[in-house]
């Protein structure tokens, strides 16, 4: 092969590639010469940036994590290994920084970048935060660049050691981790995330912005909505959900992410105008008992509920009315108003706070909080993990490794659903890079690869989650846990008795499951056209 080529190893096989062309520096360099061309509009940048940044910062080291099995101990606590013994890692706030010892650990570093796809689904960056080109708004997508690393899960009776390594070790049998490998088993030498949850950008299409209101979708709209992109946009994979918990794992050593980051889980705030206002204005009053249970920096809805006609209304987010007044308005600050009352000011237009009358019965005014707005981490100290305010009170979302998590919603990933069996138990299906999704359960079967096998309880009932496993980057639950302080610590809802049929793949939690919720929650019961208001995606 030329050693100008920009073919280089794109027709290898991953394993054929790792042996022949990332065993020394000399030859990952010729990759990244070879990025020149295969980079459109971007060749210079990729060059020089691939090969003054992560050549020569390859150290070689080991990072690992021996994560208990919970037959064998319940604990969520893990015991970090090999080079990163002694490794310590706090996350940050807006306001307090952490010790991060991994900070400037070059396989830690991740780097802000405008990308696009190819039809095989890989990102590639077209811009990079600081060169001038580079943009949050507009037909661009912002994600998280990082260098490719290598890892292992070393199976023993009663433990788990999780590998991490920036460099290939045969000896160790250390293999690229997923979102690296092109669909023709070509290893590049970075991957890119979405950094943020979906929203509608200003050319009317999905994508990773700061600064806007995520959006709600079905498995079966994502399918639709991100193809409008181009042909590699099938929303985010579940890899992006494990490089979460594998980094929770190794930087942590924990396998309960609520240990760390509560996330925006406790967070279902509804409550009624404590002031009957004709006069329109942009606050919201409330009870001064409830002052610091609102989040200056949130978001909220106001509106009232919908009549059902039998003397009572339903309070559902959902329903239109619950946002006449204001949609995804945020919190700006929170004053006094008189002695028993305070005023919620919100960037909105002026509303009044008369109840509606008429019906089977009075709605009154509500207030409710939402969804974050995307990208309210960035104002997380430097490039740190961390939640804005707090990583403990349940109503932030935090970020790991410059990707947000836990805005109030569940996560889809586009490219995984499970399937029931008789017995209740779920096989995971996750689709192949460059495979067409689909929403066909035959078509499923036959073109997608069975990840594994969700376990189920004799009566199909819900469970805390003890264990997990992830397989070519694609996690499950494995084993029953007893509780949110021991194992992984997070629910999974089984989706009742059924013995057939698809389901989304819905992770997470969101702004009421409190304890329950998490990096590895599951929801197992809805429908692949679910779409409820809390249910959200990402590229």
């Amino acid at each position: 092969m030329s050693e100008n080529s920009s073919e280089v190893a794109l027709s290898a096989s991953a394993e054929t590639y790792v042996e022949k062309f990332l065993a020394t520096d000399e030859q990952l360099t010729r990759v990244a010469n070879a990025l020149e061309k295969m980079v459109p509009g971007y060749e210079k940048y990729s060059a020089d940036y691939f090969n003054s940044m992560f050549i020569p910062q390859r150290t070689r080291k080991i990072y690992g994590t021996k994560v208990w099995k919970f037959a064998s101990n319940p604990t969520s606590s893990c015991e970090k290994t090999r080079d990163n013994v002694g490794l310590v890692c706090q996350p940050s706030t807006d306001t307090v920084e952490g010790t991060d010892d991994y900070k400037n650990i070059p396989l830690f570093k991740w780097y802000e970048c405008n990308y696009k796809r190819y039809d095989d689904g890989f990102a590639y960056p077209v811009a990079m935060i600081g060169d001038g080109n580079y943009q949050e708004t507009g037909a661009v997508d912002c994600g998280a660049l990082q260098m490719t690393f290598y890892y292992k899960q070393i199976e023993t009776e009663n433990y788990t050691e999780w590998l991490i390594s920036d460099s290939p070790n045969h000896a160790l049998g250390l293999k690229p981790w997923f979102a690296a490998v092109r669909a023709d088993g070509a290893v590049m030498p970075y991957f890119i995330y979405s950094r943020y949850h979906s929203v509608t950008a200003s050319d009317g299409k999905l994508r990773s912005q700061p600064g806007k209101v995520v959006v709600n979708q079905s498995h079966d709209n994502i399918i639709v909505n991100y193809q409008k992109k181009g042909p590699g946009f099938w929303g985010s994979g579940i890899d992006r959900q494990s490089f979460g918990i594998i980094m929770l794992m190794i930087k942590y050593a924990t396998k309960n992410s609520q240990t760390i980051f509560s996330g925006n889980t406790n967070y279902s705030m509804q409550t009624k105008s404590s002031v009957e206002r004709s006069t329109k204005a942009t606050y919201f009053p409330i009870p001064k008992s409830e002052k610091t249970s609102w989040q200056i920096g949130s978001s909220v809805m106001v509106g009232y509920g919908r009549d059902k006609g039998d003397g009572s209304v339903d309070l559902d987010r959902g329903n239109s009315t619950m946002y006449k007044y204001a949609y995804a308005a945020k919190i700006l600050r929170i004053d006094d108003l008189d002695a028993d009352n305070c005023a919620v000011y919100l960037d909105c237009d002026p509303f009044d706070t008369t109840p509606i009358t008429g019906g089977s019965a009075t709605q009154y005014i509500y207030m409710s909080s939402w969804h974050y707005d995307s990208g309210c981490t960035d104002v997380v100290i430097g490039h740190h993990d961390g939640s804005p305010v707090s990583n403990t009170d349940g109503k932030h979302p935090y970020r790991i490794q410059g990707l947000e998590f836990s805005v109030g919603g569940w996560t889809i990933p586009g490219d995984t659903v499970m399937i029931f069996n008789a017995d209740y138990s779920k096989d995971v299906y996750r689709a192949p890079r460059g495979v067409a999704h689909s929403s066909s359960e035959a078509t499923i079967k036959n073109t997608y690869t069975k990840i594994g096998t969700i376990p189920a309880k004799a009566d199909g009932s819900d469970s805390w989650i003890g264990d997990i496993s992830i397989v070519d980057g694609a996690w499950f639950p494995s084993a029953f846990g007893s509780g949110g302080g021991q194992g992984v610590g997070d629910y999974l809802y089984a989706g009742g008795q059924s013995t057939s049929g698809t389901r989304e793949y819905l992770m997470g939690g969101n702004l009421w499951d409190g304890s329950y919720a998490g990096l590895c929650f599951l929801h197992c019961g809805r429908s692949l056209g679910g779409a409820w208001w809390v249910y959200l995606s990402l590229d």
